[in-house]
């Protein structure tokens, strides 16, 4: 996030921001030292440690990996990511995302606000571990059902737990009410964070397999033909 970014959160009535979290790995007393900028192999590196939370310009907790990912699906800033799901039947499979597009749209029901979050993927199919045949359009939507299941929940989930446990919007939800529904946020602004906690928040995920890349058949159905 740039300064700019985060001045312009700071001082946002419908966000608060969120900065990327680094955390030495390895000596840190010597990461510290011009020599260690000298060596191939770097006794001390730095390492992404998920996202800090902030209410206004006070830290207040921190994101995991897994929630800062959703964090991300949510405020349209995935490019690229891989993801490991069970498959219907046992085992696992990956899929590598390569393109992702999200959409926060907000309005008003019954003088209430809601958030709607639709968020469109394209993957590919990676390692396949499961007994699936993916010479099938069955199958294909199967694991699409499931991968679009998990993306849902584990999203739902983050949103969750940003409101109960640190009750700050930082997904912009305020911003999107804001721009749908100017009249009803110029009364609800100074009571945002109070409204957030319980705002309505339903996810879509919509995903679409495009390429199997060199994948023809799981690993374990190939070995059974051999037996």
């Amino acid at each position: 996030m740039s300064s700019d970014k985060l001045i312009a959160d700071i001082v946002s009535e419908g966000k608060h921001p969120v900065v990327t979290g680094l955390r030495i790995k390895g000596e840190q007393e010597i990461g510290e030292s011009k020599k260690n900028m000298e060596e191939i192999a770097s006794p001390a590196q730095l390492q992404y440690s998920g996202l800090a939370v902030f209410k206004k310009d006070k830290l207040i907790g921190w994101l995991n990996e897994e929630e800062s990912k959703a964090y991300n699906y949510v405020v349209d800033h995935v490019k690229s990511t891989v993801g490991v799901f069970a498959c219907p039947e046992g085992g696992k499979f990956a899929l590598e995302v390569i393109r992702s597009k999200t959409e926060v749209k907000g309005k008003l029901e019954s003088g209430n606000p809601r958030i709607d979050v639709n968020v469109r993927t394209e993957v590919n199919v990676g390692e396949v571990e499961c007994k699936i045949d993916l010479t099938k359009t069955k199958s294909i939507e199967e694991l699409e059902k499931v991968a679009e299941q998990k993306a849902r929940e584990f999203i739902e989930q983050t949103i969750h737990h940003v409101q109960k446990k640190y009750k700050v919007d930082i997904f912009g939800f305020g911003e999107v009410i804001h721009r749908s529904e100017p009249k009803y946020w110029e009364k609800a602004k100074d009571d945002w964070d109070q409204i957030f906690v319980n705002l309505p928040v339903h996810v879509n995920v919509d995903g679409k397999i495009r390429h199997l890349g060199t994948v023809s058949n799981s690993f374990l159905e190939e070995m059974k033909k051999k037996e």
